[in-house]
């Protein structure tokens, strides 16, 4: 599990980056659109693209981040619950040793002509709760009934459940206080890749836009020659890739796309039946809000797959396959550290809950990201 301890250095780390880009980035914008030759200007156009994509990848983690913390707290949470039954359990065997020890020396005493509570009844004031459990004890062995040693492992018991106790709901608290600024984090980071964007558009978006369906198409192509050499080993000749050969076309909605059959069907049809839900973060609410992996588990849930709630823990959970042997169904997992995943639908194309103010919808896969393929079914 991951943990706020985990992520803290990646955070700062991350925060540096987004100012670095802020300062080194935009300033050069009206250079690069007062360029002196087209070599020159691609060369610009470039080097933006590269550092939109670094500050975007850099937003996702930090989602990511936010969206491990929010796991772990409910998870603690659940924790805490079970803490707490544990402690009352602990409680109730206590009070019923107690209630026995009573009773036992009440007996003894109504039957014996010698005070045996001794100073349990003449000053039950002062009397300590030590004293008191001694004096019950000894109450108990002198007619016989042997709870001394269940007594006080009982206490024993119920201390140690209430440290414990105790300790889960420091660190919930503790927890809470990170959650609220790792937020505040990651909506300036969005905000400051959003706008970072912008600016670049408004100068540059013709040629931004080409760079990236031009490095999409690239990407896409090196994948498909991936393919045909692994089938051309496998079937000892030529081949042709499994996966089909569509160009990318980025956010391009594919109505009625064929889903595949069994388990890995239900599931992109799930997810295709989410589509223009928006994104927002840590949550899976069908038809009201997804995030990225909030998208992908409900989408598996309702083939019968429970799926870990956040995209690193669903890459570690799930059997890796090579992402040439990608099907309609499987993960795509991006990044590294691994911050954004989705269903992957065949040609080239995968759904997903793409990034804070957008939606979900269906968009071409960039192989040059993808880290690592998971296959739940």
């Amino acid at each position: 599990m991951f943990s706020a301890r985990d992520v803290r250095p990646q955070r700062r780390r991350s925060a540096i980056g987004l100012a670095a880009f802020v300062l080194t980035v935009v300033p050069v914008l009206p250079h690069a659109a007062h360029a002196q030759t087209v070599d020159q200007q691609e060369q610009e156009v470039r080097r933006i693209v590269d550092e939109l994509e670094r500050l975007h990848e850099r937003a996702d983690i930090l989602i990511e981040d936010y969206a491990v913390a929010m796991d772990e707290q409910r998870l603690l949470g659940d924790d805490i619950e079970l803490a707490k039954g544990r402690v009352a359990l602990r409680q109730a065997e206590l009070g019923e040793l107690q209630s026995d020890l009573s009773t036992v020396a009440v007996r003894a005493f109504t039957r014996s002509s010698t005070d045996v509570l001794g100073p349990l009844l003449s000053n039950a004031t002062a009397y300590s709760d030590i004293l008191t459990r001694d004096q019950l004890s000894r109450v108990a062995l002198r007619v016989g009934v042997g709870t001394t040693d269940d007594l006080q492992a009982a206490i024993r018991e119920l201390e140690l459940e209430q440290l414990e106790l105790n300790r889960l709901r420091k660190e919930s608290e503790d927890l809470a206080a990170q959650i609220t600024g790792m937020l505040d984090e990651v909506e300036s980071s969005t905000v400051e890749y959003e706008s970072a964007r912008k600016s670049a558009e408004r100068k540059l978006g013709a040629l931004i836009k080409a760079e990236e369906e031009r490095r999409l198409a690239a990407a896409l192509a090196e994948y498909q020659r991936e393919q045909a050499e692994v089938n051309r080993r496998n079937s000892g000749g030529s081949g042709s890739p499994s996966g089909g050969g569509s160009s990318p076309a980025t956010e391009e909605l594919i109505a009625n796309y064929p889903a595949p059959s069994g388990m890995a069907g239900v599931a992109v049809t799930a997810a295709l039946g989410q589509i223009g839900v928006p994104y927002r973060y840590a949550t899976s609410l069908p038809g009201v809000s997804f995030d990225c992996s909030g998208l992908t588990h409900y989408a598996w849930a309702q083939a019968g797959v429970v799926l870990p709630r956040n995209s690193r823990m669903q890459s570690n959970a799930l059997p890796s396959v090579p992402r040439t042997e990608a099907k309609p169904g499987d993960l795509i997992f991006y990044h590294n550290p691994i911050s954004h995943v989705g269903v992957y639908l065949g040609d080239g194309q995968m759904v997903h809950a793409p990034s804070p103010g957008k939606f979900v919808s269906i968009t071409s896969v960039n192989w040059n990201k993808v880290v690592d393929v998971g296959r739940p079914g």
